[in-house]
């Protein structure tokens, strides 16, 4: 065998070499941190809303999705407070967050709110507009992962290899 020969063959082996993947169970926490100040007043079904992960998640000592990364939402539906104290609603849903092999994960699960209570209803108060409701920055919550999904992993060789 030549030596091109020996490298070919090298070459060949290597490159059919696939990414590790893993199962990740549907119902898989995944523990995320608000990033946006969401005030009921000032949203918009639909309108994305924007989580951080905030420990890694690990499956099989395997790292699946970092801490740090980010996780997208969405607001589901939203009602400003109004007249005669009535409370403003909020509901956002959960959509995906990405693994470390930038594979989109689905996720369930949601947070709806309440603006609190509208106080007591007199005469003098039935101008007063009740609570918004609100969700600030920091806000900690966990979404779920939706349906088993199997996840292909980056190779253990590629995270250790030098970046120039």
């Amino acid at each position: 065998m030549t030596l091109s020969t020996a490298i070919l063959c090298s070459w060949s082996q290597s490159s059919e070499t696939k990414p590790e993947s893993i199962l990740l169970a549907d119902g898989t926490p995944i523990h995320l941190l608000l990033m946006d100040d969401l005030q009921g007043k000032k949203l918009q079904v639909n309108q994305p809303v924007h989580w951080k992960v905030r420990e890694d998640l690990i499956v099989d000592s395997k790292v699946v999705v970092k801490a740090g990364t980010e996780a997208i939402g969405h607001v589901d539906s939203v009602s400003k407070s109004g007249l005669l104290g009535k409370s403003g609603k909020l509901v956002v849903q959960f959509d995906f967050a990405t693994s470390v092999s930038g594979t989109k994960i689905p996720l369930r699960g949601g947070a709806g709110i309440n603006g609190g209570k509208g106080g007591a209803l007199t005469w003098e108060s039935a101008l007063w507009f009740g609570p918004d409701a609100n969700l600030p920055v920091g806000t900690k919550i966990n979404a779920f992962v939706n349906r088993d999904q199997k996840i292909s992993l980056a190779s253990e060789t590629a995270d250790k290899s030098p970046t120039k």
